[in-house]
């Protein structure tokens, strides 16, 4: 009894009826693509008004006018609300007028030219000659005294390069002009 299988589940798709979401046109029946086919539709296209352009309130509606829709070309029609003022008017608005004063304007309130004292010279440059001065003589001392070990040597020639770079990276580089 133990030995028998228990019973097993097979799934299995249920069988479904497709229909065809496209028809295949047949030619003759309008619904085939065909350049008479774009131009009906063109055509049917130039009687409803493009987008949000209202029709022209001069036509009366249902008129069927095909220049219904408002051209974008077509001069606009402006209604002014202020008369123009006549010439020789003291009250006339005059852009030339108003742009000269703005000028005035600008130069009663632009800044003020404050004479600033001369720049006194930097003494870095006199301290930097110093301080590298007095590296190179102690290191040039050090050489002198041990002038017979090419070790001792090369180390100063090293220490002039590395102490004259590093130097002129904190005097130039780190420090601000005083």
């Amino acid at each position: 009894m133990d030995d028998e299988k228990p019973p097993a589940r097979r799934l299995v798709l249920k069988h479904r009826d497709v229909e065809p979401v496209d028809t295949i046109s047949r030619p003759g029946d309008g619904t085939a693509i065909s350049v008479q086919l774009i131009h009906l539709e063109n055509k049917l296209a130039e009687g409803r008004p493009i987008g949000r352009r209202a029709l022209d309130p001069a036509d009366p509606p249902g008129t069927g006018h095909p220049e219904g829709v408002l051209s974008p070309f077509r001069p606009k029609e402006i209604t002014p609300i202020d008369p123009p003022s006549p010439a020789g008017d003291e009250s006339a608005i005059s852009v030339s007028d108003m742009l000269q004063e703005n000028r005035v304007a600008a130069l009663d309130s632009g800044p003020e030219l404050i004479a600033m004292p001369p720049r006194r010279s930097s003494r870095r440059h006199r301290d930097f000659a110093v301080l590298i001065s007095c590296a190179l003589i102690s290191v040039g001392v050090v050489t002198a005294i041990f002038r017979h070990d090419m070790q001792v040597v090369a180390l100063a020639l090293f220490g002039i390069v590395f102490l004259t770079v590093i130097l002129a990276w904190v005097m130039y580089g780190v420090m601000d002009r005083y």
